[in-house]
């Protein structure tokens, strides 16, 4: 019997089979015994034994995100919040760089549009008006989301974000038969409550999945080879073969385009941060010569 996981908790998955049945299955030990883990997205082969599911076998994975672990993604919606809490730009820029690696389309949802002012909201159009990606001011709380839901069908979408920026209420606005917990922001720490406790994958329609995933506050950046960071961030491209050296990594180089362009504002400076912040980091961890 084929399936797809929705969900993985204390060594039982949740399997929606073909036929449309949530069905809990364990796992063979042969997968153990070779190190893998089943990940919620996985398509499976379910099998009955000694009166229970047990899952056989996992199909080969088109892709596979870490952090949130999800498999066989087609997009990934990042949702920040413009306020409360504060929109952390490092984290989401190492989001869109991830995506970038894995190869997935990225959408990005400014939430709580209510909180912030014109001259807030214009600061991040600023950021990010020279990227690819599509920019949604929305308000989960008060149901004015756009026309997100349409870029949701016919895709396996990721819902990635850090806590308290609103993606369970934004979930609540896209599917609200699934009456979806939300939680109030921390006031000592400033973020949420982590409401979302576990990955889970809904259904939106037979060809639509959107994945639920818990906040996060920090992003392993080790899976990005550092020669490859510099094509993850898309505005880059536009400029790719123009610096002094072939193989300029845009930070201390001499006659570097992308630093021009910098300076002459055709690139966000907030942006050029975030990729000299992300190559630091993936510099300073040996796991990232791995490749």
């Amino acid at each position: 019997m084929k399936g797809k996981i929705t969900k993985g908790v204390g060594g039982f998955y949740t399997v929606l089979t073909d036929d449309k049945n949530l069905i809990t299955c364990s796992v063979k030990g042969i997968f153990r015994n070779k190190n893998i883990t089943p990940t919620v997205g996985d398509d499976v082969i379910v099998q009955f034994k000694d009166n229970g599911y047990v899952i056989s076998q996992i199909s080969e994975r088109k892709n596979m995100l870490i952090r949130p672990n999800v498999a066989n993604v087609s997009q990934v919606m990042i949702v920040m919040a413009c306020l409360k809490p504060e929109p952390n730009f490092l984290i989401l820029d190492k989001l869109t760089a991830i995506c970038e690696d894995k190869n997935l389309k990225v959408i990005i949802c400014f939430n709580k549009t209510d909180l912030a002012d014109a001259a807030k909201i214009n600061e991040i159009k600023r950021i990010y008006e020279k990227t690819p990606y599509n920019i949604h001011f929305i308000n989960a709380k008060n149901k004015a989301i756009g026309s997100i839901e349409d870029a949701l069908y016919n895709n396996t979408t990721v819902l990635a974000g850090p806590s308290g920026v609103g993606k369970s209420t934004l979930l609540n606005c896209i599917c609200p038969d699934f009456y979806l917990n939300t939680g109030e922001i921390s006031e000592k720490i400033g973020r949420g409550k982590h409401t979302t406790r576990h990955t889970e994958l809904l259904t939106l329609n037979e060809s639509a999945y959107i994945a639920d995933t818990p906040g996060f506050t920090n992003i392993d950046m080790s899976e990005i080879d550092i020669e490859n960071l510099k094509y993850c961030f898309a505005e880059f491209s536009k400029f790719e073969g123009m610096c002094k050296y072939a193989s300029c990594m845009h930070d201390q180089e001499p006659d570097c385009r992308i630093k021009a362009a910098v300076k002459n504002d055709e690139i966000s400076k907030s942006r050029y941060e975030s990729y000299i912040n992300i190559k630091n980091e993936i510099s300073s961890n040996p796991r990232s010569y791995k490749k």
